[in-house]
């Protein structure tokens, strides 16, 4: 018992998120405004509750003060119920009778020692650093634990923690112990509050169930780059370094589990029909995935034979085959799994946008209905099987506030619709946004997409009555330093590297500006992005009324999926541009449809942002639905509408994809009235072709706004 003041008390706790680790600015879910009032108790009150924490005599417990040694232990010795030890071995000549006997204890432990000069110093305060030694000794039996420091490189302050204290703060980081701190840093010498105690004993008092998610990979299964913070980040790899990482914190109650679209996107998967994604999250060891729209783009028989060989379970609940109206026979509503003794039911949600989202013919038949009921009722057949935790993972859409930090969209709708005790987390995908937090008592997250963050649910399940106690959503970063790759998985991204490496590096043209998916006006209408056209937009319209040699083109801003840099842009790279295997389709149409395709507005913007070529436009965003465009003509004048007046002199030779032309594509009913559609050469094809022509000509790529869509109330 001869240590100095710098002997590290460390606690932890069982499991959870690096909330504030990796937690972006959205992650902070304990923070997080609930969408409806729910009664949920406080760390405090579940401490109190548990026999960890007394008041002092009265109804105050005194959270906001400054916990000392003798508190801390004395709290830790009632959570982890220490064995009792003689009392008279605590000779500490500074403690009172009541502290004897918890001090005895945590020393027999060998979770805490006093000084040389004899004394315990029971009314010091204790660091944060010191905190995680004690808790994490308490959660490991006293081992010192095998954990990734890597984790801490989130820290600005991490050279200032400890050296002995380094892999016991890891672990507590790992874990969740710690709330976020908004200037980014640990503070380890900072003294910890008997609020923070009492969250930190919840790994101590409860079982911990850590649920990591990812959503709407799309391929994506390279490391990536974030250019604004010139780190690394991203990649299958990561991923499974950080659920390693927390497998190796929380071995047993540790799930993993996608909200769909995944291998949808890039070279390196479309070119196996996802296959890479599939092994390289067989790797990962998911427990379950939802199904996603793009999960269909290969078309439904490639999603049936992927779901059929898959090494975990693909689910879609909400999948009715209008047939025999009951859900489809190729996949199944949930699976069950157990972790640390606890049976843990997953159901598996497509979204019902699904049937506006994909293209029709691949979705024939089916019917993506409202999870809500379902969802009501999948649970009550979970509970009678005696399943005590309930989770979906969805591709149903949320948005986040980031002000009120208010969750709206499906993903809110199912949490809204079920309620407290129906469902006990929801995983969702879909919309490619950060959400994380609390509603109506329920846990949800959506973590972006292409793996640049992982959503984090945590659970706190009382070890008697297996019922959820208390719980957090957040969010982790995945960038590279903040965890070890790892390197099974690695290998088997870069043999799938090689096998399209020749074809994916093909130099196709050289760009002479870095090109955007953003609005040409995106500088003067308040960085809206969806708004009119654009420079890739521009391109690839051009590139297909060139292909079809047709009047017009049209395409949907939605399927233009990445930006381009500036020098040579290379097939792979134009490929993440335009990943979906779409191709061309050309027929006849009139000038009234051509005024109705060009006023449908987006559904993320309001404002019209498809994408054209051929055309010169004037509209006023400040006019009615349907009303707003004023002039139309194509390039050479020849009027189409003008002066409130449709031309219907001649129809128009029109190219557009073949997910629009079915009419129900992202909202443009209107080209579902085309009777004469042909098919066509594949966009991307057509895209190569004429990058290829500039490049044949000594032209590099360069699209600036030729005044083909010109928004008057910003003229004004």
């Amino acid at each position: 018992m001869k240590k100095t003041l710098t002997t590290r008390l460390t606690a932890l706790a069982l499991v959870t998120v690096l909330t504030s680790s990796f937690a972006g600015s959205l992650a902070f879910a304990e923070s997080a405004v609930p969408n409806a009032p729910v009664a949920m108790k406080s760390d405090m009150r579940l401490a109190i509750e548990g026999g960890a924490i007394e008041g002092y005599g009265d109804t105050d417990y005194r959270g906001a003060n400054e916990a000392t040694r003798a508190e801390v232990v004395t709290m830790i010795n009632r959570a982890a119920k220490l064995a009792n030890a003689n009392p008279g071995t605590a000779t500490f000549s500074d403690l009172a009778n009541w502290q004897k006997q918890a001090v005895a204890n945590a020393v027999a432990a060998k979770l805490i020692s006093g000084f040389a000069d004899g004394t315990f110093h029971p009314n010091a305060s204790v660091t944060r650093q010191e905190l995680a030694e004690l808790i994490v000794k308490v959660v490991t039996g006293g081992q010192l634990p095998k954990v990734n420091e890597n984790v801490l490189n989130y820290f600005k302050d991490s050279s200032s923690i400890a050296k002995e204290s380094r892999p016991y703060v890891a672990y507590a980081v790992i874990s969740g112990i710690f709330s976020p701190t908004l200037d980014g840093n640990f503070n380890p010498t900072a003294a910890v509050t008997r609020d923070e105690v009492a969250k930190a004993l919840k790994p101590i008092l409860f079982k911990v169930v850590d649920i990591l998610s990812t959503n709407d990979i799309h391929g994506k299964i390279e490391v990536g780059f974030d250019k604004k913070r010139n780190q690394e980040q991203g990649g299958i790899e990561t991923l499974g370094g950080i659920v390693s990482d927390f497998r190796a914190v929380n071995p047993k109650g540790t799930v993993v589990v996608d909200g769909g679209d995944a291998w949808q996107g890039t070279l390196i998967s479309n070119t196996t029909n996802g296959q890479s994604v599939m092994d390289t999250m067989a790797q990962v060891q998911y427990d379950a995935a939802a199904i996603g729209n793009h999960e269909f783009d290969f078309g439904r028989d490639v999603l049936i034979n992927n779901i059929k060989n898959a090494k975990f379970p693909i689910l879609g609940a909400n999948i009715i085959d209008d047939k025999t109206g009951k859900r489809v026979d190729w996949t199944e509503p949930y699976v069950i799994v157990e972790k640390d003794g606890l049976k843990i039911g997953i159901i598996g949600f497509a979204t019902p946008q699904t049937t506006t989202t994909t293209k029709s013919t691949n979705i024939e038949g089916l019917s993506f209905v409202n999870p809500v009921p379902l969802a009501k009722k999948l649970s009550d057949e979970l509970r009678a099987k005696g399943v005590d935790i309930i989770m979906v993972t969805s591709h149903l859409p949320g948005e986040q506030n980031q002000k009120s930090q208010e969750i709206i969209s499906e993903l809110a709708d199912l949490a809204n619709g079920t309620g407290n005790g129906t469902l006990d987390a929801i995983v969702g995908g879909h919309s490619h946004l950060r959400v994380s937090g609390i509603v109506n008592g329920i846990p949800v997250v959506e973590a972006q997409s292409w793996l640049y963050a992982v959503g984090h649910i945590q659970l706190f399940v009382d070890k008697t009555t297996k019922q959820v106690v208390s719980s957090n959503a957040s969010l982790l970063e995945t960038y590279t330093n903040l965890t070890t790759a790892d390197a099974k998985i690695h290998q088997t991204v870069e043999d799938y590297k090689a096998k399209i490496s020749t074809k994916s590096n093909e130099v196709e043209a050289v760009v002479s500006e870095p090109m955007s998916r953003k609005s040409f006006r995106f500088a003067a209408n308040g960085g809206v992005e969806r708004d009119g056209t654009t420079q890739l937009g521009n391109s690839i319209t051009d590139a297909m009324r060139a292909s079809e040699k047709s009047d017009i083109a049209f395409t949907n801003i939605g399927g233009v999926r990445a930006d381009l840099d500036k020098g040579d842009l290379t097939y792979g790279k134009m490929f993440e541009v335009f990943p979906f295997g779409n191709y061309n389709v050309t027929g006849t149409m009139t000038a009234e449809q051509i005024k109705k395709a060009l006023e449908v507005t987006d559904k993320y913007s309001n404002l019209p942002a498809i994408q054209f070529s051929g055309l010169k436009v004037e509209w006023d965003s400040t006019k009615p639905l349907g009303e707003k465009y004023s002039k139309i003509t194509l390039v050479d004048g020849t009027p189409i509408y003008v002066d409130g007046k449709f031309n219907k002199d001649r129809t128009f030779k029109v190219t557009t994809n073949d997910f629009m032309a079915t009419g129900s594509g992202d909202g443009f009913t209107v080209f579902g009235e085309v009777k004469d559609w042909k098919d066509g050469a594949v966009m991307l094809d057509a895209w190569v072709k004429y990058a290829n022509t500039l490049k044949t000509a000594g032209k590099q790529m360069s699209v600036q706004d030729d005044g083909r869509d010109i928004r008057l109330d910003l003229k004004k």
